[in-house]
């Protein structure tokens, strides 16, 4: 009886590390937002939004993941960010529609698909998983209990801060972000201008039916999207027609 009991304690703590290669995670993503308006209405731009938050969802196994938006129950347009102002007698109404973002990670090939959609056209961008050289510090802290380590990667002029829980052994992490030993419940770039954070866990959940790559949209590399959206806002910047532009800080 003494050796089943031992047996027992072993099997266990293994049992509940193998439920935390798969579940679902939610976090919220927030973006400063910098809206420019044309001369002229230096007023109206002091009340704008400068941020957007929204909740996303990210579905996870051993052998790949999958983040996308996050519905909030009974709010469909939880996320969107809106302002309602005044100028000259009219009153004039924005709101700022969250991405309707899936990006598709394969951790065992080292690849992604993710369909993103960009003034009006979606693309389908595929392409090998973003390669970060992380630097592990031996900082941590607690985030929803689970014991995290701070890894940063520095890029030019962008620092990307990630804390990562070995307990839950799966290499990935919201958006982009992974490889690294354990999943990312935080990401904090350039100092707060972008911030993803885990607010729930939900480990145990079969995610094998939800890990569907991403079909729709045009097939492009990430160089080639990244190239596509360079030229665009650079065609937005010189036309000079007097329009309101939002520039995302990510």
């Amino acid at each position: 009886m003494k050796q089943l009991l031992t047996l027992l304690a072993f099997a266990l703590p293994l049992f509940a590390f193998a439920q935390n290669k798969e579940g679902r995670i939610v976090f919220q993503e927030s973006i400063k937002l910098d809206i420019q308006l044309p001369e002229g209405h230096e007023e109206m731009a002091m009340n704008l939004p400068t941020s957007q938050s929204f909740d996303m969802a990210l579905r996870f196994n051993e052998a790949a993941s999958l983040y996308e938006n996050h519905e909030t129950e009974g709010n469909p347009d939880a996320g969107n960010a809106e302002w309602t102002g005044s100028e000259g007698g009219a009153t004039i109404k924005m709101i700022i529609q969250r991405p309707e973002n899936i990006l598709y990670k394969n951790l065992q090939e080292k690849r992604k698909v993710e369909s993103r959609e960009f003034l009006g056209k979606r693309f389908l961008i595929k392409d090998e998983l973003d390669a970060f050289q992380w630097k592990i510090t031996g900082e941590q802290q607690l985030i929803l209990d689970y014991p995290c380590i701070k890894a940063v990667y520095q890029k030019e002029d962008k620092t990307t801060v990630a804390w990562f829980t070995p307990q839950i052994p799966v290499s990935s992490g919201p958006g982009i972000y992974g490889q690294l030993p354990g999943m990312i419940l935080a990401v904090d770039v350039n100092d707060g201008e972008r911030t993803l954070t885990a607010t729930a866990i939900i480990l145990g959940e079969t995610q094998e039916e939800m890990l569907k790559e991403p079909t729709k949209g045009k097939e492009v590399t990430q160089a080639e999207y990244d190239q596509i959206e360079a030229d665009k806002r650079k065609e937005m910047e010189e036309s000079g027609d007097g329009g309101i532009m939002i520039k995302i800080r990510n």
